[in-house]
């Protein structure tokens, strides 16, 4: 009896043996390549676990090629001396291993002395020198709280040969101009919060970042004047809120596809200028102010533009200029304020050779139909039609001044070509009319989409009026409601 308990008892000994084995033995033949990448879903503390199981482990520890130092749950000093300490012992150990992908995030908490603060400026920018020194293709820089002390990005950033991406966040980051001597390899860049200290920097993108492809620049401060001229770039990015004092923006480059800005400020327009050059553009996000000196040019290869400014209410030319320059867009996204300032009485409808058309308004009210109205009559190619609304709560809008026969009387060239629509209700009957007068005089109508409110309306009040039109086509008709 208690030999076939010890055979029993041998036997499962040695089948978890072998089961155990068998794991190490899957994961440790396993190719570099896809060790690693299993590993790159590992935190430090987990990568640094797995390092201490084997020596075929260790040496996966210490050349994992995307490193990630995140002292975000360190909430004490003393964790963040500790995190210091065992960061510090793994560069260290890597040695020159080939690095692809390095990041850090790191609190710099505002209780701390000079000397404390002046020793983890020390360790941080040794550890950008030992990923440089490691050809380190990607880096990723996120600090906290430096508003109370600045930091200094190290020269050897710039001037690596193997870094391909950048991105710095942080409100105390100072970047100086780099040497133009050096050519640099950088594919993307982004920076947030960061302070550029002088316009120069901007000329060191355009003459030595000949490979550039992707710039996002959010919030920085600093400087007046952003002016980049570029041969490589595709992609450039431009987020300011209102109290950063940049007063002239210039951007140009044959190979721009796709630009979004995003510029607020509190003083006077008249101020600021904008100039593109971008003859190539496909996309086109603007919000924020409209300024009194813009230049975008002809885009004459637009494919997309999305408008949503805030002009004032004397803006019309200054609007309707920007409007000439999107007139080749396939499709055009506008926001109710870019609408209403586009109208003028007496004035000719802009011409657009627009396919798809979308609205994003608060509700088509009285105020705004005679604008959306003369903005149509501008689209006689316009197939494609999209009317978002979201009615502000507690604010309610005259929305019911105008019936079928007020759309009758425009002589829109535009409904003979119309396939496709959706049509957001809002509270009044001003959406409703304009869906029935497409129903009744598109012809090549395929589709329509009513998408009503319901908690303030019922599908049948919807399906009651949509029933009693003369439909001159057979479209596909949704109606159905929409969760606020």
């Amino acid at each position: 009896m208690m030999l076939q308990k010890k055979l029993r008892s041998t036997r499962s000994f040695q089948a978890e043996g072998a089961f155990s084995e068998g794991i190490t033995d899957r994961f440790s033949n396993l190719p570099d390549e896809v060790a690693h990448l299993i590993l790159s879903f590992l935190t430090f503390k987990d990568l640094t676990r797995v390092g201490t199981v084997s020596k075929r482990c260790r040496r996966f520890y210490v050349s994992a090629p995307s490193v990630n130092f995140d002292a975000s749950q360190a909430r004490t000093n003393q964790k963040q001396v500790e995190l210091m300490s065992s960061w510090d012992r793994y560069l260290f150990h890597r040695g020159d291993n080939k690095l692809q992908r390095f990041s850090v995030f790191w609190n710099f908490f505002k209780n701390k002395s000079v000397s404390k603060l002046s020793d983890e400026h020390f360790r941080i920018i040794t550890w950008i020198h030992n990923a440089v020194r490691c050809n380190v293709e990607v880096l990723n820089l996120y600090f906290l709280a430096l508003h109370t002390t600045m930091f200094a990005l190290p020269s050897c950033v710039f001037l690596s040969q193997s870094l391909k991406s950048l991105s710095v966040c942080c409100s105390g980051v100072i970047l100086q101009t780099p040497s133009l001597s050096f050519s640099c390899n950088l594919l993307s860049l982004r920076l947030t919060c960061v302070n550029i200290v002088d316009e120069s920097f901007f000329k060191w993108i355009s003459c030595t970042c000949k490979c550039l492809k992707e710039i996002q620049l959010f919030r920085v401060t600093g400087i007046e004047r952003i002016t980049i001229e570029s041969l490589s770039l595709e992609s450039f990015v431009f987020v300011s809120v209102c109290g950063i004092k940049l007063l002239h923006l210039s951007i140009s480059g044959e190979k721009l596809e796709e630009i979004e800005l995003d510029w607020e400020f509190d003083a006077r327009p008249d101020s600021r200028s904008l100039n593109i050059f971008a003859p190539n553009l496909r996309k086109l996000i603007w919000e924020g102010k409209l300024l009194n000196g813009q230049n975008l040019g002809k885009l004459m290869s637009l494919e997309k533009a999305q408008i949503f400014l805030e002009p004032e209410v004397n803006d019309f030319d200054n609007l309707h200029a920007v409007l000439s320059s999107l007139c080749k867009a396939k499709v055009l996204i506008l926001n109710e304020k870019t609408i209403k300032a586009l109208h003028k009485e007496g004035s000719m409808p802009a011409s657009l050779d627009i396919f798809h058309f979308s609205m994003h308004l608060r509700s088509l009210n009285d105020a705004l139909v005679p604008a959306v109205a003369c903005l149509l009559k501008g689209m006689p190619n316009l197939n494609t039609l999209n009317i978002k609304s979201k009615p502000p709560r507690g604010q309610p809008c005259m929305s019911s001044g105008f019936d079928m026969g007020y759309w009758k009387l425009q002589n829109l060239a535009f409904i003979y070509h119309l396939e496709e629509v959706t049509i957001e209700l809002s509270n009044g009957s001003n959406e409703i009319e304009f869906a029935r007068y497409i129903l009744e005089h598109a012809v090549n109508l395929k589709k329509i989409v009513i998408l009503f409110q319901s908690r303030s309306q019922q599908s049948n009040d919807v399906l009651g009026k949509v029933s009693k039109c003369k439909m001159i086509s057979t479209p596909i008709i949704v109606i159905q409601g929409t969760v606020q």
